[in-house]
């Protein structure tokens, strides 16, 4: 599983696709803070209203580009398909499973390569952030401590969350044999989840509300000590997706 961990970081770095999620990641979080915007699926306008009309610092571009965070989610999809999409479109995996790796080694091995992408594109975004706010002459609105605190939690959080869903994409992958199904379903998953949160009374529904969670923390909806349900169905979410994913794959055909 090392070795492969291995072999993808270097085949990404070697992939002018890495690059350019990169280059977005830094766009996104540049304008962000230029610009001071807030935007994200079903943010409501007057919460959008209330951080552009405040006074800009640094803490303050660190909450809004957790509002903002998902927007991660369709710039990180192109690192799925670079990861593992490619192979199964080139059906190329099955020549990584006869060397000898097991299914849920290969499956967990493309997992912790995504998950280690993610929190490395996470932590870009908040730091740059953090830079272009200080490039600008703005206050930090906060403590060293409290700033550091707040950019390590909604990186972890945000990854972890971000991860989950594309733990869900592995098992529609490799279910359907199809990386445009699997990369739509992943691009539709929070729209759609955030539009049943707002026109039902299904309350369950917030524990699947992935890339709601981060938001809800900075909106201060949601406590950090409350995360433990939220943290609990979503690693039941992966244990699920990636040994299920294992699984459809040792009944294929080789």
């Amino acid at each position: 599983m090392l070795n492969q961990i291995k072999a993808d970081s270097y085949r990404q770095l070697h992939t002018w696709g890495s690059y350019i999620v990169l280059a977005l990641t830094v766009l996104l979080s540049v304008l962000i803070t230029v610009y001071e915007s807030t935007g994200g699926i079903m943010i409501k306008a007057a919460t959008m209203q209330e951080f552009e009309s405040s006074k800009w610092t640094v803490m303050t571009g660190l909450k809004s580009a957790t509002l903002s965070s998902t927007m991660l989610v369709y710039i990180d999809i192109a690192l799925f398909v670079i990861v593992i999409g490619q192979e199964f479109s080139k059906k190329t995996y099955k020549n990584t499973l006869i060397s000898g790796i097991s299914r849920l080694g290969f499956i967990l091995g493309k997992f912790f390569t995504m998950l280690l992408d993610i929190l490395f594109l996470t932590l870009i975004f908040y730091g740059v952030v953090v830079l272009s706010s200080l490039m600008a002459g703005r206050a930090g609105g906060a403590s060293l401590m409290s700033l550091v605190r707040t950019l390590g939690l909604m990186t972890v959080t945000i990854s972890f969350f971000i991860s989950v869903i594309f733990s869900i994409g592995v098992i529609v992958l490799v279910l359907m044999d199809s990386v445009v199904i699997a990369t739509v379903f992943m691009a539709l998953w929070p729209i759609l989840i955030a539009i049943l949160v707002s026109f039902t009374n299904w309350h369950w529904l917030k524990y699947i509300d992935f890339t709601g969670v981060a938001q809800q923390i900075t909106l201060g909806a949601l406590k950090v000590d409350a995360l433990w349900p939220y943290i609990g169905v979503s690693v039941g979410v992966l244990i699920l997706t990636i040994v299920g994913a294992a699984m459809v794959i040792q009944r294929k055909e080789l």
